[in-house]
């Protein structure tokens, strides 16, 4: 038997591992165990670099959302201000022009100078800071206005519409002629008093009621009528066209009291009392016309 002696084919012994140039690349080959922890140091790099990309790429986005909304609010915050700045600081939407409606046409050029005078709204005053209750409480104050409401008509108009209180009868005070409408407010038409009947004289605690019985009164017994005498609150007497009294009473029954004189006026009497329409009465008659 023949024995070689090779102490590289020594059974304990193991084949060392090489290191050199790869055959192939042509780089510096590491040996085994150091080839394998540049291989777990190069994935793990790799991993950590497309996280750290991943995670740059998501603090982009988020700061760009914060920009955008902070942009947004600042756009906002401006849109706001220059409204405000608008409307209560600047004369892009200053009154331009005060409008009164609702007057008639006698009092349409008196009545509208009154009631831009009352109302106090200067030209130029921003529109948003117009205080429309205290222009209508100051229009309110003038005798002959029963109703007003101020409104603005943007951007640079304002309307104020005026409803005038309609008169009934004309008061005497002293020599003085004056309108009194159905509620017994005593006040001078802005265009006149155009009423010439029926006159109402007086006590002046009963000027209310007499305008109560002036009121009430049918339209065929009203245009008889010329004056009316207050002599108290349950004695109304009316004077007809022909100098003929008619002792009223109250302004209660009124469509009694005219049924009851529509059918004593045929009597021709220089005096008439329905006051108790369910017992009238007459005096001085004159009879029916033959």
């Amino acid at each position: 038997m023949t024995v070689i002696d090779n102490p590289s084919l020594d059974g304990d012994s193991v084949p060392a591992l090489t290191s050199g140039p790869d055959p192939e690349t042509g780089n510096e080959r590491a040996a085994g165990p150091e080839r394998k922890v540049r291989r777990r140091r190069f994935r793990f790099t790799r991993r950590r670099r497309r996280r750290r990309a991943v995670a740059d790429r998501w603090v982009a986005r988020a700061q760009r959302r914060r920009w955008w909304r902070l942009a947004s609010v600042v756009l906002v915050v401006a849109l706001i201000g220059g409204a405000v700045w608008a409307a209560w600081f600047s004369s892009l939407l200053a009154v331009h022009q005060v409008s009164v409606i609702g007057l008639s046409d006698e009092g349409e050029l008196v009545g509208g100078q009154e009631v831009r005078s009352a109302a106090s709204i200067p030209a130029g005053m921003p529109i948003a800071r117009l205080d429309t209750a205290s222009a209508q409480a100051r229009v309110l104050e003038l005798p002959w206005v029963a109703s007003v409401e101020v409104r603005r008509a943007w951007p640079q108009d304002v309307v104020i519409a005026v409803t005038e209180r309609s008169p009934v009868a004309v008061v005497m005070q002293g020599e003085e002629r004056r309108g009194v409408d159905a509620e017994g407010n005593i006040f001078d038409p802005p265009g006149g008093l155009w009423l010439t009947d029926p006159i109402i004289r007086g006590d002046e605690s009963a000027i209310a009621e007499a305008v109560k019985v002036a009121s009430s009164l049918p339209a065929d017994v009203e245009k008889r009528v010329r004056v009316i005498q207050a002599v108290s609150v349950d004695d109304i007497r009316l004077e007809l066209g022909n100098k003929s009294i008619v002792r009223w009473g109250n302004s209660q029954e009124a469509e009694f009291k005219a049924e009851v004189l529509r059918s004593l006026l045929p009597r021709r009497a220089q005096a008439y009392d329905v006051s108790a329409p369910s017992l009238p009465a007459t005096f001085g008659e004159k009879g029916p016309k033959k």
